[in-house]
């Protein structure tokens, strides 16, 4: 071997040794880039109308259940904010992670802050049927903090139409969010029904700061029913708000006998 030719090799054959301690620590710097991952957006969006933001553009925008999404493949740590598109403001932020490459995001918006974590909390027993509570009002004389949310047991005789109230136990601290998961077992039988009954948290009052436009025909007979419009259904778990009936009288709103319960799990399946 000539010797250039042969100094040049000794040259690259040191560069080359050089290089093998850097390697073994990992210092490469030229390392593969994280590809992009697909995400699908699910959910429910109460009362206004979300923008999704991405580096000060916008991308997408919800209301209800129906999202519009200019993008299907997203870049990994890639923050997306959203915000209340009649005002601008910032109601929340998620991350994209790199993993996995499909993704369902699912978005809950109570009208005041918005969540991407979601879930619908599978049951620990399929004969069982689930529940995640949330309350919500308009009502002006509502006193605005947490409730208790009884859950009993109604049976009713329908040869003598007596009511039977069984109670099975209290989900405390209830609030505008989804709260705890809880489970009830089948139901004894067809005369026999899951009801609720609300009151201020850690009392047995009204949630009200006052009773004056409070009009019910028997306080002892004002419940929700967790059962009777949506059924019992083994192993299905679901995501309800519940809400007084408001009604009207003359010039102001009034608190009337019954509520009103919302089911929003197929937005989140």
């Amino acid at each position: 071997m000539k010797a250039p030719f042969l100094y040049l090799y000794i040259i690259c054959c040191m560069c080359l040794l050089a290089a093998l301690p850097a390697c073994k620590k990992g210092e490469l710097v030229n390392t593969p880039q994280e590809r992009a991952v697909k995400m699908q957006f699910k959910g429910a969006i109460l009362n206004d109308t979300l923008e999704f933001v991405s580096n000060d553009k916008v991308i997408g925008e919800a209301i209800n259940t129906w999202f519009k999404m200019t993008n299907v493949y997203y870049n990994p740590h890639e923050k997306i904010q959203l915000r209340k598109k009649a005002d601008g403001k910032v109601v929340g932020e998620f991350e994209v992670m790199p993993t996995p490459f499909l993704q369902v995001k699912r978005i809950f918006y109570d009208g005041v802050t918005a969540t991407d974590k979601l879930e619908l909390t599978p049951v620990s027993d399929t004969n069982n049927m689930g529940f995640r509570l949330k309350f919500a009002t308009s009502f002006k004389d509502f006193y605005g903090g947490p409730v208790d949310v009884e859950i009993l047991n109604l049976h009713i005789d329908y040869n003598t139409f007596e009511f039977k109230f069984t109670p099975l136990k209290t989900i405390s601290g209830v609030t505008t969010t989804f709260g705890d998961f809880f489970e009830l077992p089948p139901l004894a039988t067809i005369e026999d029904s899951y009801v609720f009954k609300v009151y201020k948290a850690g009392t047995k009052e009204l949630p009200y700061t006052s009773l004056e436009n409070v009009e019910l025909s028997n306080p002892e007979f004002y419940y929700g029913d967790l059962t009777n419009v949506y059924y019992f259904v083994a192993g299905d778990s679901r995501l309800l708000s519940i809400s007084p009936y408001i009604g009207f009288n003359g010039d102001h709103d009034v608190v009337t006998d019954g509520y009103s319960v919302e089911d929003f799990s197929s937005a989140f399946k």
